[in-house]
């Protein structure tokens, strides 16, 4: 027996009356935006893969659906922004700032499959390019919650955060770049649970083991070789540390590979003590995570323990101020935590989620967003653009909307049936009479089963009304109603078919 094949794992079809929803809903939303001044824009699903290197990291690239064809790179669209920074260079770099774009489409990520979790979903957001960052941040996370409050959706957490907190602690670090990329990446981790928090923790274990620290050294003379090892003296370096050593190390070669290993042993040993103590510092916030205003106080004190800049808070004050006001968010739906995190390592200021629970109680992430002035740069523009943006995740913010925002717009269907193949061409035109005219779903029966059973076959289907065409008919332009609910059937001309379907109720 030939083997069925069966769509991928994570992907998933969408039925007519799912379709019917997200048509809807993305109307509703479009709608909104275009109030607000966003154009809508698409790009290709299809890109170079280059294009997102700046925004996943070495781990989260592995979740892309990157390949290589004909000698070059692709990737499947992971996410818009990085898309949208690229249309805004190749079409919009010349033009005045502000612009605003909206979208909506297929993005494609190879992550576990979970309950309203898929790998080709539907992201729905926008991008603003231009303006002073805190009106920008303003703008758009007022237009996520409207967006929200336009589906009906009224329960749902807001949980804002800012990366410059965690961006300014682990630049005074001054560890490597690959160690400060790593951190950034996994505060998403980290913020989302214990169980979140102790993997990450595993895994700077795994990297960083305590037994690569030499216990002969105190920190002091680890960093005064490290500071040995930066400067441009190596020649002198090397002679140091063997006269210090006094063992047989053999030739030149043998001896600078020696001391290279050393060197990156010390280094291994203070990274670890800077990553750890950044870990946490992220612990210390995430704990602190909580409702305005009251948590403002508490972690401005954190803070001027840390001799950190307080600029992001008071940001994010005046953002919970205007959307307290402007929007009517309550302060019990907003969650402050500075330990946020979003997985890809482009933001630079403000990021944000909107939470919300489904009929079971489970949590489903419905939107993200945040401020990347390094983005435009990042992917080959001449120079930063101040930009933010969010994205919906379409299926589960459809899951979540109530029953009463969707209307009643069944409309009568009917089915037109031929009684003889000489019939078929009649049937046809009457069929677009009813659709045009009548405003009503004609089906023409395609099928030859006779008009007995075609009849129990639209009864069966819940079909309204059947319309029949024969020969009679055909010679005097006539059509045979035939109301399936009633049983009732009555000749009409058809000129007057459109008259008698609105008469009869049975379009609008």
């Amino acid at each position: 027996m030939k083997k069925r094949i069966e769509r991928l794992r994570g992907m998933h079809d969408v039925l007519p009356e799912a379709y019917r929803r997200q048509t809807q809903v993305v109307g509703r939303v479009r709608a909104l935006l275009e109030k607000a001044g966003y154009e809508p824009v698409d790009t290709p699903v299809l890109e170079r893969s280059d294009l997102f290197q700046a925004s996943f990291g070495q781990e989260a690239w592995q979740n892309l659906y990157a390949f290589q064809l004909h000698q070059r790179e692709l990737c499947l669209r992971p996410e818009y922004t990085a898309s949208i920074c690229r249309l805004y260079l190749e079409h919009y770099q010349q033009s005045s700032l502000p612009l605003r774009f909206q979208y909506v489409g297929p993005v494609f990520r190879y992550e576990a499959p979970g309950r309203g979790r898929y790998r080709q979903y539907t992201q729905l957001g926008i991008e603003l390019f231009g303006g002073q960052p805190l009106r920008g941040d303003g703008e758009i996370v007022q237009l996520a919650c409207d967006i929200l409050h336009e589906l009906g959706i009224a329960r749902y957490r807001l949980e804002l955060g800012h990366v410059g907190v965690v961006s300014g602690f682990i630049e005074r670090l001054h560890l490597d770049a690959q160690t400060a990329r790593l951190l950034l990446s996994l505060m998403e981790q980290i913020s989302r649970s214990p169980e979140g928090e102790q993997a990450a923790q595993s895994r700077l274990e795994a990297l960083y083991p305590e037994q690569v620290s030499n216990p002969a050294l105190s920190a002091s003379e680890a960093g005064q070789w490290r500071r040995l090892a930066s400067s441009d003296g190596s020649n002198q370096l090397v002679a140091a540390l063997l006269n210090s050593f006094s063992l047989p190390f053999g030739d030149e070669d043998s001896r600078r590979e020696i001391v290279e290993r050393f060197l990156w042993k010390i280094g291994r040993s203070e990274q670890r003590t800077l990553v750890f103590s950044a870990l946490e510092f992220l612990r210390k916030l995430r704990a602190l995570a909580g409702p305005p205003p009251e948590v403002f106080q508490e972690l401005r004190q954190l803070l001027q323990r840390y001799q950190l800049d307080d600029d992001p808070l008071e940001e994010l004050e005046q953002l919970v101020t205007t959307l307290m006001e402007v929007t009517g968010v309550d302060r019990r739906q907003i969650t402050l935590n500075l330990a946020l995190g979003r997985g890809v390592s482009y933001y630079t200021g403000l990021l944000f989620e909107i939470h919300a629970s489904d009929e079971e109680g489970s949590d489903l992430q419905l939107c993200g967003g945040g401020r990347y002035d390094h983005l435009v740069e990042a992917v080959g523009g001449a120079h930063r653009v101040n930009a933010c943006g969010f994205a919906f995740g379409l299926e589960r913010l459809i899951s979540l909307m109530p029953a009463s925002q969707w209307p009643q717009t069944a409309r009568t269907q009917a089915l037109v049936i031929p009684v003889g193949k000489q019939d078929l061409a009649y049937a046809g035109r009457v069929a677009r009479l009813a659709r045009r005219e009548g405003g009503i779903i004609a089906e023409l029966e395609i099928n030859t089963r006779g008009v007995t059973n075609a009849l129990r076959q639209a009864a069966r289907r819940g079909f309204r009304l059947a319309l029949i065409v024969g020969e009679e008919e055909r010679q005097a332009n006539m059509v045979k109603l035939h109301d399936l609910l009633s049983g009732e059937e009555f000749p009409v001309a058809a000129r007057d078919l459109a008259v008698t379907l609105r008469e009869g109720g049975y379009s609008t």
